[in-house]
């Protein structure tokens, strides 16, 4: 494993990230609110930069997979670091609540430790935005996009960030397929900022709270999240793109490519719209019967709700904390499936699910027919037999990983089914939680917080490529 490569990749990084603080920063000066933060922010982030690049050596050479999934893994603690900078700097929040807010930003899980955010400047809560915008579709994506590296070993890296069982090009290259899911992004941000604006929702809610939608973050600008905006035409804007943010990216250039029949032929897609509608129907009867809600007011408040954690966005105009036991239970299913592959969103993934009873199936038919030779297919095609396994190994640690959260929780004196739920909602980068995470995470013990820390990046690196860095041969010389 070449170092200087890492060193040189991880400074090229940070001066990207540099570059972002610069909009916040100026934002405060346009705002006439303290900048100094955002400014020792950049300064420190070009310093590191420096020391990096300069430790570091740019190569022509072709990056190997362990140098790839590297430079994956450490950018996003890197970024997380970063990101929690700004709130160190320019507010009261303790060190570890400013790491809490800085991972839950970049990872896009948006909880949150801050209780009133009418105490926060406005560019710091443009910041938080802007770190979900960043790490919703991907730093390692944005940055081969804007700032790609020599050779072709950047494949490595945007594979290991790539979510879900598989990862489909929709360019021949890796730059080309980085450079369109951005402007993709970019131009769907900015269409639903505009229609936020044409909805009546003043500029900065607007700008804040699209950037969190598309990225399926779930910061919003206000302590009450959407519903203290108090406009449905907003909420049904936001529901779309909450759905789009979830869905593949990938998959959105094909329809663009090829029309809408790549659409309607997309087996998760299918399967994760007809999820959204069917929980959606569920929940708002179970809320009219056993609350007393008009038809209509269920339907809106379940409609939203049911995006929003479907796609882990983790927005809310309602406190389902207080709903009857069924409408949370389809709300903590909501948690685990996710969104998509090749989405924002977090959460197990459509498609994984969709292939593990897919592979049930197949061992049941295997059972009664010996002899019979079964394959698991997606969408007409024959997926390999690697590819099977590594979903039920993704899901078994999936699990594993979210209960093992849960007891840490518990252990540190979090309630055992809060601590359960907030370990689901971390994994899957949800943002939501019952009972004690209900309104905010910031009454979570210190520990719990730090935990959460972690797992929200393992959550969102989806397991293997943070246990992959664990393994000491990782780091031992060697050719693969």
């Amino acid at each position: 494993m070449n170092i200087k490569v890492i060193y040189h990749v991880m400074g090229r990084l940070i001066y990207a990230l540099a570059i972002s603080l610069m909009v916040p920063m100026l934002a405060a000066l346009l705002w006439d609110e303290p900048w100094h933060a955002f400014a020792m922010s950049v300064a420190i982030c070009f310093v590191i930069g420096a020391l990096l690049t300069k430790a570091g050596k740019a190569t022509n050479d072709k990056l190997s997979l362990r140098e790839g999934v590297a430079i994956t893994g450490l950018s996003w603690f890197v970024a997380s670091s970063i990101a929690a900078v700004p709130y160190y700097l320019g507010t009261d929040m303790g060190i570890i609540d400013c790491m809490f807010e800085g991972v839950s930003g970049i990872t896009g899980t948006g909880a949150s430790v801050i209780k009133d955010l009418n105490l926060v400047s406005s560019s710091i809560l443009l910041w938080r935005s802007i770190s979900h915008w960043l790490g919703g579709l991907g730093i390692v994506v944005i940055f081969i996009a804007l700032f790609p590296q020599p050779g072709s070993g950047t494949m490595h890296m945007f594979y290991a960030e790539t979510t879900g069982p598989t990862s489909d090009r929709v360019m021949p290259r890796i730059k080309s397929t980085a450079d369109a899911l951005l402007i993709l992004y970019i131009a769907l941000t900015l269409l639903l900022i505009a229609i936020l604006i044409l909805c009546g929702i003043p500029i900065e809610d607007a700008v804040n709270n699209g950037m969190s939608a598309i990225s399926t973050g779930g910061f919003s600008s206000r302590n009450g999240s959407i519903g203290e905006l108090n406009s449905l035409s907003a909420e049904i804007a936001i529901i779309i793109f909450m759905l789009i943010g979830g869905g593949n990216f990938g998959l959105y250039f094909m329809v663009w490519r090829k029309g809408f029949s790549s659409l309607l032929k997309n087996t998760e897609f299918k399967v994760y719209i007809i999820l959204a509608v069917v929980i959606c129907m569920l929940i708002t009867i179970n809320l009219t019967l056993a609350q007393g809600y008009s038809p209509n007011s269920s339907l809106r408040m379940a409609a939203f709700q049911t995006a929003s954690v479907l796609t882990t966005t983790g927005f809310t105009t309602a406190d389902f904390d207080t709903w009857p036991t069924f409408s949370k239970l389809c709300i903590l299913l909501l948690m685990f499936t996710g969104g998509c592959a090749g989405s924002t969103s977090g959460g197990i993934k459509i498609s994984r699910f969709i292939m593990l009873f897919k592979m049930i199936y197949a061992v049941i038919e295997q059972k009664l027919h010996p002899r019979s030779i079964i394959h698991v297919k997606m969408d007409g095609r024959e997926q390999s037999e690697t590819v099977v396994l590594r979903v039920a190994r993704f899901f078994f640690l999936y699990i594993m990983l979210a209960l093992i959260i849960g007891t840490i929780l518990a252990v540190d004196g979090v309630p055992v089914m809060d601590a359960i739920g907030i370990g689901i909602s971390t994994m899957g980068n949800a943002g939501v939680g019952f009972g004690i995470a209900s309104s905010s995470f910031g009454t979570l013990p210190d520990i719990s917080k730090l935990t959460c820390c972690l797992f929200m990046i393992v959550g969102r690196l989806e397991i293997f490529t943070l246990l992959a860095m664990l393994q000491p041969q990782f780091w031992r010389s060697g050719n693969w």
